[in-house]
C-alpha cells in the first residue's frame, strides 16, 4: 500500500461526519493546540500599554487566533508581530471605550462565544490528546491500513525498452519493432534477459540494470504494459508489446501481495484521524442527549431538490 493510499484510507473513518459537519466544526475538530496550556508561573510580563500588562501568555494566544495568517517563518520577527497586534488592540480599545461608541450587548454576545469558543477548542484538544495511545494508534492502523488496503498484486519486472518519439512516423514506429524482435529473438535463443536489456534497451533509467524495472502494480503501469504483465507467470517472457511510447518486451521475475506501508511512516496520520475520531464521537454524543429546540425555519440548501406541492 503506497503513501497516497494510505492517506486516504486513513481518512475513511471521519470522512461521512467531517462532510456533514459545518465548516467551523470541522476546521475546529482535529485541533492539537490548548488555549490553556500557558504555565503561570512562566508567564513573563513583555509590555505595559497604559496600565495594561501583557504576558507571554498574551502574545502565545494571539499566536494561536491568528498566527496562521502570518507569512514570516522568523521566530523573532513573528514574536514582534504579535506584540505589536496585541499592542494595537489595546490602544484602539481603549479609544473606543473612552468615545463611548461600544455596543455593550454586542460586545457581550461576541465575548460569550469568544470564550465559548475557546473551552470548546481545548477541550476538543485534550480529548484528542487523550485518545491518542499506543494501543489505539495500533488498532487504528491495523483496521483502515492493513485490513483496508486493496491488497494489490506486485510484480517484479524486467523490461526492454525503444521509445517512439512521434508515433504518426511510421518508419520510426518500425525500426523500434524491428529493434525489439531482434532483441526478444536473442533471448528466445538462449540469452540472458538482463544481458540483453543492458546491451541494447533505450530506457536510460533501467538499461544500467539489467532492464529491472523493480515492483510495480498494475495501476502503474500504462494498459496495455499492465494486461501483458498480469498474464505471465514466474520467469516468463512476453511478446513484442506496443504502447503509445513505443515496443517493449517485459519478463516477470516474481510476484506478490503489496504490503501495507509500514506504521511509523504513517504513524502521525493515524494519529490524527484517532484524535479527530474522538472527537467526532464527543459531539455526536453530546447532539444526541442535548434538548435542542430549533424555533427558527431551517434554511433549504440550494444543492436540495425543492419538495413538491
Amino acid at each position: 500500500m503506497n503513501v497516497v493510499s494510505a492517506s486516504r484510507a486513513s481518512n475513511k473513518a471521519i470522512a461521512a461526519r467531517a462532510l456533514a459537519a459545518p465548516l467551523w466544526l470541522a476546521l475546529m475538530l482535529g485541533t492539537t493546540g490548548s488555549a490553556f496550556s500557558q504555565n503561570a508561573n512562566a508567564d513573563r510580563l513583555v509590555a505595559i500599554v497604559n496600565g495594561t500588562p501583557i504576558h507571554d501568555s498574551d502574545v502565545q494566544m494571539v499566536d494561536e487566533i491568528v498566527g496562521r495568517n502570518l507569512t514570516t517563518q522568523d521566530k523573532v520577527e513573528r514574536r514582534e508581530t504579535l506584540l505589536k497586534m496585541y499592542i494595537d488592540t489595546v490602544l484602539l480599545s481603549q479609544v473606543a471605550k473612552d468615545r463611548k461608541i461600544i455596543d455593550e450587548a454586542e460586545l457581550q454576545r461576541r465575548t460569550t462565544f469568544a470564550r465559548n469558543q475557546a473551552m470548546m477548542n481545548h477541550l476538543l484538544a485534550v480529548v484528542g490528546q487523550q485518545a491518542v495511545t499506543e494501543q489505539s494508534i495500533r488498532s487504528a492502523y491495523d483496521e483502515v491500513v492493513v485490513k483496508g488496503g486493496n491488497n494489490e498484486i506486485e510484480m517484479h519486472l524486467r523490461h526492454i525498452f525503444f521509445p517512439v518519439k512521434d508515433p504518426k512516423d511510421d518508419a520510426t514506429v518500425k525500426a523500434a519493432e524491428q529493434k525489439a524482435n531482434a532483441a526478444l529473438k536473442r533471448i528466445k535463443g538462449g540469452e540472458d534477459f538482463a544481458a540483453v536489456a543492458a546491451d541494447v534497451s533505450e530506457d536510460p533509467v533501467t538499461k544500467a540494470k539489467g532492464g529491472d524495472f523493480a515492483w510495480r502494480v498494475a495501476s502503474e503501469m500504462g494498459k496495455e504494459y499492465a494486461d501483458m504483465a498480469l498474464t505471465l507467470k514466474h520467469g516468463e517472457v512476453s511478446p513484442l508489446i506496443k504502447t503509445a511510447v513505443g515496443w517493449h518486451v517485459i519478463k516477470l521475475e516474481d510476484r506478490r501481495t503489496r504490503k501495507p506501508i509500514e506504521l511509523e511512516k504513517v504513524r502521525d496520520r493515524v494519529a490524527a484521524m484517532v484524535a479527530a475520531n474522538a472527537q467526532f464521537e464527543l459531539v455526536d454524543k453530546l447532539r444526541e442527549a442535548a434538548k435542542i429546540e430549533r424555533l427558527d425555519t431551517p434554511v433549504t440548501s440550494d444543492k436540495q431538490a425543492p419538495k413538491g406541492n
